[in-house]
Order: structure tokens, then sequence, then C-alpha cells
């Protein structure tokens, strides 16, 4: 080991370990390289680097710990700094191009819908997703019914950060929560992630001025409006070229939250991980009911949704996701560009099964237990209205599920427990990725409903299958 700042501090490469934990990793990206070179499918690579990963970070940390204080000490930082530097970067820039997708996929569908039809399909989407939400919600609750949980065995150290925005978000009630979603500087509101219900908003605000004014005078309206959708063209083109990075980022991104995390960490929190992912499991099932339901076949939607699932499963954003949601929609679902471009978009911010749905019903049980609270049918309709109405408006990107669990607990009056569940925030990222999925999966399956509601679904194209999108662009 070379113990000088320069090595430990600066250069982040002071020892051997560290030095062959890059080469794995490099040896990987090449391997997954050689792959794509081969014509393997993104989604196959997508899910070769999710498992190269997961071992990765797991031998990582085995190893690692048996040299004692050289992996503590410095081997463990420098590891998750390399891989960061790719697993993290890559997400960083998806996420740099959140609020632009966002808002340009707004202002193009409001615009693009044809008469009165908005309203339907605006009422129609929010049923779709509100309503799973609130079925998420009882799975939640049935699942720890069924596999109840010690709250207290989850109590521990909440960092810093989430700490603040948790003490921030408590002091708040339900109206001045959504009053602070409401936009007063366009500038703030475009430079951050956190604020893409806002971002929201103000698309949504521009394309009904848009709309009115080409009633009124298109000739004046119709240059801008060519500005906007070209410049939507261009950031998901932009957008679409980054995702081909994913696969890479992914195996340095998905070691390094396991190392950064720790197995010891992981396994005090198994219990809680384990219930999480059955009910993720159950809501991918109460889907295939509602497509049956809806005369869909739901083998053809999982077998089309499936690269995308993978994607939103590894990337941990469903707002960096959209494009690629979208995209399937469109080409793999045969949803019209109209509802896919719609649903997809409000499936960021309105309703999220996993992070704003699952999460936060599953944390207000177990603080509900843990003060003492009687689980009975009033609490669980109450946790229902809290959790649904509270996951709008929850932006869809990495760590926003606190947010989320945050409004939940302050609207039951658990705000003070949430000391007592201090561990699970330390796990985050792996349940995130559980929760992610479900998100955008249940935004997929919210679109393709609604578009046959409509009477616009081409079931020639759900009913058939087309690989890789990524590959085609």
């Amino acid at each position: 080991m070379v113990n000088t700042p320069f090595f430990t501090n600066f250069l982040k490469v002071s020892n051997l370990f560290t030095i062959g934990s890059i080469f794995v990793l490099i040896f990987l990206i090449l391997f997954l390289r050689w792959m794509k070179t081969k014509k393997y499918s993104f989604s196959k690579r997508m899910m070769v680097a999710l498992v190269a990963g997961l071992v990765l970070g797991i031998a990582i940390d085995l190893i690692g710990n048996s040299f004692g204080d050289l992996y503590t000490n410095y081997a463990k930082a420098e590891i998750v700094a390399w891989y960061s530097l790719l697993g993290s970067g890559v997400l960083r820039l998806i996420q740099l191009l959140a609020v632009p997708i966002v808002f340009l996929s707004i202002i193009d569908v409001v615009i693009g819908v044809e008469g009165n039809n908005l309203k339907s399909l605006t009422g129609k989407t929010f049923f779709m997703l509100l309503g799973t939400t609130s079925i998420s919600a009882l799975v939640a609750v049935l699942v720890l019914y069924i596999f109840p949980l010690d709250s207290v065995s989850f109590a521990g150290e909440i960092s810093k950060s989430t700490a603040t925005r948790m003490e921030t978000i408590s002091t708040q009630s339900f109206p001045q929560f959504f009053l602070d979603l409401i936009p007063n500087n366009v500038l703030s509101v475009m430079t951050t992630n956190n604020s893409i219900v806002s971002v929201v908003i103000i698309g949504i605000l521009v394309a009904t001025a848009i709309r009115f004014l080409n009633k009124k005078n298109p000739h004046q309206v119709k240059p801008a409006v060519d500005v906007l959708r070209a410049a939507k063209t261009i950031v998901s083109s932009v957008l679409m070229n980054i995702l081909k990075w994913m696969p890479y980022g992914i195996v340095a991104l998905v070691a390094s939250t396991i190392i950064r995390n720790g197995l010891s960490v992981i396994s005090s929190t198994l219990g809680f991980i384990v219930n999480l992912y059955i009910a993720v499991a159950i809501m991918l099932i109460v889907y295939v009911f509602i497509l049956l339901a809806n005369g869909l076949n739901p083998i053809k939607f999982y077998k089309n949704a499936y690269s995308t699932m993978i994607f939103a499963f590894s990337s941990r954003s469903s707002v960096g996701t959209l494009p690629y949601t979208i995209k399937t929609l469109e080409e793999k679902m045969g949803v019209s560009s109209q509802t896919a471009n719609f649903v997809a978009t409000m499936g960021t911010t309105v309703g999220m099964n996993g992070c704003a749905g699952i999460f936060p019903a599953m944390l207000g049980v177990l603080l509900a237990a843990a003060s003492g609270q009687t689980i009975n049918f009033t609490f669980i309709v109450l946790l229902v209205i809290v959790v649904t109405v509270g996951s709008v408006g929850i932006a869809g990107v990495p760590g926003t599920a606190t947010v989320a669990a945050t409004v939940t607990l302050n609207g039951l009056g658990l705000g003070n427990y949430m000391n007592n569940i201090g561990a699970i925030f330390g796990v985050d990222p792996i349940v995130d990725m559980g929760r992610t999925m479900l998100n955008v999966t249940g935004s997929m399956m919210s679109a393709v409903i609604v578009d046959k509601w409509e009477g616009r679904l081409n079931t020639d194209i759900y009913n058939g299958s087309k690989d890789d999108l990524i590959e085609s662009e």
C-alpha cells in the first residue's frame, strides 16, 4: 500500500486490492462490449450487467472484509469512488435531461390532443394511476399481515441529509406541501430534478396557452410549436444515445451500491427487503388480472415490457427511463403516441405504485405498530387515502421515495417515529430498484388500458413483438 495523500485522497488508488477491482470492472465492460459486437440484444446485455454487478459487489465485500483495515479504511472508499465515476456518471447524464424531456413531452402531447379529448384522457389517466396506487397500498398491508415484521429491529441512524429532508417535510401540512409544488420561479424549477411536478405544471400551462392561441392565430404560434417539437426530438435522441451506455454503467452502479452499504447492513433489513419485493411481485400479478379484464394478453404485455422493466430496475429512475418507456409503448405495444406520451409522462409524477404506494404504506404500518396503534379497518382506509393523495407530485428520480414516505407518515401523525426505521433508508438503493421497476411497469400498463378505453390501441402491434428499441435508434 502507498499511504500518501496523493494516492489515498486525490488519485484514490493506494493498494493492489483497489487496482484489482478496477481491472475486474474494465474486464466486465470489455465483455459487455464484446456482447454488443456479437449482436446480443440490449435487454440481454442489461440482464448480464445486472447479474455481473451483483456478483462483483458481493465478491468485493466478502473478500475485502478479510483484508481488515486496509479494505475498511482505504480500499472500500476508493473502489466506490471509481465505480461511481462510471455508474453514477451515466445516471447523472440521464438525470441531466430529465427536466427538458418531461417539459417538452408534456407540451407535445397536450397540444397534440385532438378536440376536447384532453379532459377524457386526463380523467382516465388519473383513474388508472391513482387507482393502482390505492391497490398497491392495500397489497403492502396484506403482505405485512401475512409476513409480520418487528419495526424495532430496524432502529438505526438516518443520514444527515435524509434526516434534514424529513424534518423539513414533516413540518408541512398537506395544503402547504401541495402549495410548494406550485412553481414561482421558472429558472429554479428547470434546474432541479426534485421539481418535476412543477415542470409538469409549467408545461401544461404553456401547452394550454398554445392550444388557445392555435384557434385564434395558428400561423403566429406555429413557429414556436415547430421549435418545441424539434427540441423534443433532439433531446430524445441525445438521451437515447446516453442510454446505450447503461449496460456498462449498471455493472458499476449495482456493485458500488452493495459495496457502499455492505452485506451486513443489507442482511439486517432482509425481512423488509423481501416483503417489499413480495409486494412488488403481487402487484405484477394484479396487473395480469387488470389486463385480462380488458381483453388483453398479459403474457404479451410482459414480453414487450421486459427490457424496459430491466432498464428501470437497473437505473432506479422513472424519469430517466421515460424515453425508453414511451418508445416501448408506441413500437412494441401499439399505444398511440398521444396516450403513450401523456400517461408515461404523468406516471413519473403521479401514482407511482412502488415509490409512492407500497413503500410508504409499509412504513406506515410498521410505525403504527411500533407506536402501539391498532391496525384496524379505519386505519387501513386512512392509510390508503393518505398514500393515494400523497402520491401526487412525487418526482420519479432516485431517492424521492423518502419524500413520499415522509408525507405519508406525517399525514398519519407518525412523523415522530421515523427514527425507528432509520436503517431501512440505509439500503434504499436496494429496494429502490424494485420500486422503480413497479413504477414504470404500472405506468406502461395504465397507458395500454387507457389507450384501449380510448379506442386507439393497435392490437396487432400489441400481440406481436419487436427487438431492441435502443439499438435501432
